[in-house]
């Protein structure tokens, strides 16, 4: 009993300090993203995101979605950790190499000036160094995140005093693409720190092929599932800079990173909610639909209670937070509010996909999702700019969250639940 008490405590204090993290990383993003966007005004930070939206369309090739596999190994057989560790950096490494070989192939066809794209190699090298992350994965799979959190913490609130720091020091543009690598850096030495502190040296890593082609041949979906990701993700921003101007990017970009705050709410009720879910499909069928309801219902109210008050408050919100120069924001912003109902009824389907392990479809949702967004934005970028991309995000949302479950007899039972849901909010009961 005691034993078991022991182990409670272990998974609550981990998920005290991730959670912890990430509310106080918020937090700070939030304070100093402001402070930075009103600083280098629309033109330069549309410009600073154009380049760290370009760079992160290619980031999924610097981990080759290997990343939960080797946490998933390194719990399975810890006596491994060596070889494990050592394998995945140097996978990570290559990915990362790769990934900045592709950009510049790129870039070349780009007609774009040296030095956007002299910014956007800068942020790209950041992706060298996170190769280090292979350490963190260590510390997830032995439920020990808070050694590299605590770490973590404090690296973060040097770097967004530093980025402050630049602000009252009137520094040039090119030095925030540098504190994007800078950070980079600096979490690679807290990585390091934490592990030595913890286990030792890293001389004792080591790269063995044969691990590195099995970790390969079962990442190879997720890599792709990483790179249709990150293209549904980002390219609304590339394009609108390379279709429009970096001043719209800007205006876009504030309200995109605003919106993003309020992500976590899914998230917090998909983990909340999901082992009710999957206790009720191994009961029967009737409670598991009953509770997917329930939760398709939870989405929709979670989406009405910040939804509606961003859509009618954004612009007062945006003016009083990044000044006036922002007012276009706002009304982005208030777009932006709509696609939250998006976001939250594709993470409650993710348990869905779960349940039912439809992982192919997932990818297929994703990879058509992708496509759909870039077909979009194509079209409707030049008419309506940044609201056209915003449109192009919700109308690629709705191919790969809705239109794609009739194509298959599982997803079109799932897409009826969904509709019970949406339709039916007011009456939310037994979720749990």
């Amino acid at each position: 009993m005691e034993l078991v008490a022991s182990r409670f405590r272990k998974y609550i204090e981990n998920a005290f300090w991730l959670i912890f993290e990430k509310g106080f990383s918020l937090f700070v993003g939030l304070v100093v993203g402001i402070t930075v966007a009103r600083y280098l005004r629309p033109e330069s930070y549309g410009l600073l995101n154009y380049s760290i939206s370009f760079a992160g369309i290619f980031s999924a090739f610097s981990t080759l979605g290997i990343d939960q596999i080797i946490v998933r190994e390194l719990a399975k057989e810890p006596e491994k950790q060596n070889e494990l560790l050592g394998t995945g950096f140097v996978i990570k490494i290559v990915g990362s190499v790769l990934m900045i070989v592709l950009m510049i192939v790129v870039m070349i066809f780009m007609d774009r000036d040296v030095f956007t794209n002299s910014l956007i190699m800068i942020v790209a090298a950041a992706e060298i160094f996170k190769a280090f992350e292979v350490i963190n994965y260590f510390f997830q799979s032995q439920v020990m995140s808070k050694f590299v959190v605590q770490v973590q913490l404090f690296i973060n609130t040097l770097i967004s005093l530093t980025k402050i720091g630049l602000v009252f020091i009137h520094a040039p543009l090119l030095w925030f693409g540098i504190i994007v690598v800078l950070g980079s850096v600096l979490n690679a030495a807290g990585f390091i720190y934490a592990y030595k502190k913890r286990e030792g040296t890293l001389w004792r890593w080591g790269f063995r092929k044969r691990v590195a082609l099995a970790l390969l041949s079962e990442s190879w979906p997720l890599a792709l599932y990483g790179v249709a990701l990150n293209i549904q993700a980002r390219i609304d921003q590339v394009m609108l800079g390379n279709m429009m101007n970096n001043y719209e990017v800007g205006q876009y970009s504030v309200a995109l990173k605003f919106i993003e705050i309020f992500g976590f709410m899914p998230i917090i009720l998909m983990n909340t909610f999901m082992p009710a879910v999957t206790k009720a499909k191994a009961i029967g069928d009737e409670l598991y639909k009953s509770r997917l309801v329930n939760l398709y219902r939870l989405m929709f109210l979670a989406f009405l209670l910040v939804g509606v008050p961003i859509y009618f408050f954004s612009k007062d919100v945006i003016v009083l937070l990044y000044g006036k120069e922002f007012e276009a924001a706002g009304y982005l912003l208030s777009l932006f509010s709509l696609r939250l109902f998006f976001s939250n009824m594709g993470v409650g389907k993710s348990i869905f996909i779960v349940n039912e392990s439809l992982f192919k479809y997932s990818l297929l949702t994703v990879i058509v999702g992708a496509v759909a967004n870039v077909a979009f934005n194509y079209l409707l970028i030049p008419l309506y700019g940044p609201q056209g991309a915003i449109g192009a995000s919700m109308l690629s949302f709705i191919v790969s969250i809705f239109l794609l479950d009739i194509c298959f007899e599982k997803t079109r039972f799932n897409q009826k639940l969904m509709l019970q849901g949406i339709f039916s909010f007011w009456k939310l009961n037994n979720v749990a």
